[in-house]
C-alpha cells in the first residue's frame, strides 16, 4: 500500500517544532540551510542529530568537513530562517551577523542556543542523511524560541531564562 506524499504532509504540518539554521564550513567557506529535524541523542556524550536532504549544498559541507553547528532560534530571526531555507545559493552570509566557535562553523548572533558538533556517525535514510554530532560546545541566552507550525513560522510567545 503506497502513502500519498500530500497526506504524509499535512500530517507532518500538526507536529509543532522550533526552528533552527544548521551551519557547516567547507574550504573556509560558511553555509546554512534551516532544520526542524533536530532531536537530542545522548547526554553521556552530549550527542544531537540532524537529518538534511542530500540534494542541499549544505549536505556536502556537513558529510565532508564533518562538522556542524546547531543555532536554535529565537523569535525574532524569522529572516534567518527564510535566508538559509534553500532560495539563497551563493553569499548566504553577505550581512550576516556570526561568529565561529570551536569547529569554525557559523555562530548566528541572537540565538537562543547554539550547539557546535564534531560528525561521529551519518547513516542514509531515502533522501536525507542523518547526522550524530558530539556537542563539543554550547551556550544560551533567554528569550523566546521561533516555531513552525501548519507550513508557517509562530511566535509560540513561551519565554525561557
Amino acid at each position: 500500500m503506497s502513502l500519498n506524499p500530500e497526506t504524509f504532509k499535512n500530517a507532518m504540518r500538526r507536529f509543532a517544532t522550533g526552528v533552527t539554521v544548521v551551519t557547516s564550513l567547507k574550504d573556509g567557506e560558511p553555509r546554512g540551510v534551516t532544520v526542524s529535524a533536530f532531536a537530542s541523542v545522548s547526554l553521556e556524550p552530549p550527542s544531537v542529530l540532524i537529518c538534511i536532504n542530500r540534494e542541499a549544498r549544505s549536505y556536502l559541507f556537513i558529510s565532508s568537513s564533518k562538522i556542524f553547528c546547531v543555532n536554535v532560534l529565537s523569535a525574532d530571526q524569522e529572516h534567518l530562517a527564510r535566508r538559509f531555507s534553500g532560495k539563497l545559493r551563493d553569499k548566504q552570509f553577505e550581512g550576516v551577523d556570526y561568529f565561529v566557535d570551536q569547529t569554525g562553523a557559523a555562530v548566528l548572533n541572537g540565538s537562543l542556543a547554539h550547539l557546535d558538533c564534531e560528525v561521529t556517525a551519518e547513516h542514509h535514510v531515502a533522501s536525507h542523511s542523518i547526522f550524530i554530532g558530539k556537542v563539543l560546545s554550547v551556550a544560551t541566552r533567554s528569550g523566546s524560541p521561533l516555531g513552525y507550525f501548519g507550513g508557517d513560522f509562530h511566535d509560540f510567545g513561551l519565554n525561557i531564562s
